[in-house]
């Protein structure tokens, strides 16, 4: 009796429509790879994360994240070209990204592209006013620059957003109110 049922419920599934049968679709799909791939990276397997982002990508070529992501390994891999490819694609697909305008902002300092990275930040900036990071990576490029007002602007935004580090060093450097 068991093997006809089961007999009878095999058959009938397979003559239901595609649509009745669950399936995912590639952006779910492109979104367990984009998981599976940001606890790699968490864990250290750049290889493995590598190779999950990719695959997220490919199976949704919008997935902002994942080139964002996929950066962050290539830059920690030293392929810093790469990572700035995967930045500056993340900014096409979602120009409102507070991070990958600031991580590209990182990527093109250590390239040696201050005023790239100046405008970078510039940019997290004018989107999220409150994104501290921004604030203390433009200083540190302004300081490289030697442009110290620049970086007593960008640092007493960070403190009085407060960031104690940058209190610190404005209290430091003797600038009046901290």
């Amino acid at each position: 009796m068991k093997n006809s049922v089961r007999f009878l419920l095999t058959a009938v599934i397979a003559l239901l429509p595609g649509s009745y049968m669950a399936s995912a679709s590639p952006a779910d799909d492109a979104n367990s790879y984009f998981s599976s791939a940001e606890a790699k990276f968490k864990k250290g397997d750049n290889q493995g994360a590598m190779g999950d982002y990719t695959k997220a990508i490919s199976l949704d070529p919008k997935h902002a994240d994942a080139y964002n992501s996929r950066a962050a390994v290539k830059y920690s891999m030293g392929d810093k070209e790469g990572a700035l490819v995967d930045y500056t694609k993340a900014i096409e697909l979602d120009p409102k990204s507070v991070n990958a305008c600031n991580n590209r902002g990182s990527a093109k300092a250590e390239m040696g592209d201050k005023q790239g990275a100046i405008a970078d930040y510039s940019k997290a900036i004018e989107l999220d006013p409150a994104f501290v990071p921004a604030y203390i990576n433009r200083a540190a490029v302004k300081l490289d620059l030697g442009d110290k007002p620049g970086v007593i602007a960008d640092l007493s935004s960070a403190a009085k957003l407060g960031n104690m580090g940058a209190q610190q060093w404005l209290h430091d450097n003797g600038v009046s109110g901290w």
